[in-house]
């Protein structure tokens, strides 16, 4: 029989933790969020971001989203995570946002994380920001908006 201490067992566990969090990095480390130690962007080889602009503005119900189980999984598999990656801890999202005409393909798919500052709700409410001002207040063109988005959308959040 094994016999742990607590101590030997908090070792253990940060060891893994650590090597789970180092699996899934595939950013600079000036893009990852320092609350959640998940990267805020996509690896840029894996998701270098795939878009239509024709698509721009279309509405979700004109435009459904399409990415199978399979794609799912693929993108799972390219960033590292474990085949038993909890769906409920992220969401696939499109790199360059669907309201942007951001296509749905591996290209422009990856799994953000829902936690920390600059998880997924939080990139959630810069895209709706974004889409306001594009698509229904006309106040900024598309390409201001990739153009900012892409300089760092981090820096948009919304103070709450």
């Amino acid at each position: 029989m094994i016999k742990m201490t607590l101590t030997k067992v908090l070792i253990i566990l940060t060891f893994l933790f650590a090597a789970t969090v180092a699996l899934a990095q595939h950013c600079r480390k000036i893009d990852i969020d320092k609350s959640s130690g998940f990267c805020t962007v996509p690896d840029p080889k894996l998701t270098p971001g795939a878009m239509d602009a024709s698509l721009a503005c279309v509405s979700n119900t004109d435009r459904p989203r399409s990415v199978t189980t399979a794609e799912k999984n693929a993108i799972l598999v390219a960033y590292g995570y474990p085949a038993n990656t909890k769906k409920s801890t992220g969401e696939f999202d499109h790199w360059l946002p669907h309201w942007m005409g951001g296509v749905d393909t591996q290209e422009n798919i990856w799994f953000e994380p829902h936690a920390g500052t600059f998880g997924s709700f939080a990139k959630d409410k810069v895209e709706l920001l974004l889409w306001r001002k594009v698509c229904v207040n006309k106040t900024m063109t598309l390409d201001q908006a990739k153009a900012v988005y892409l300089k760092g959308w981090t820096k948009l959040v919304p103070a709450n």
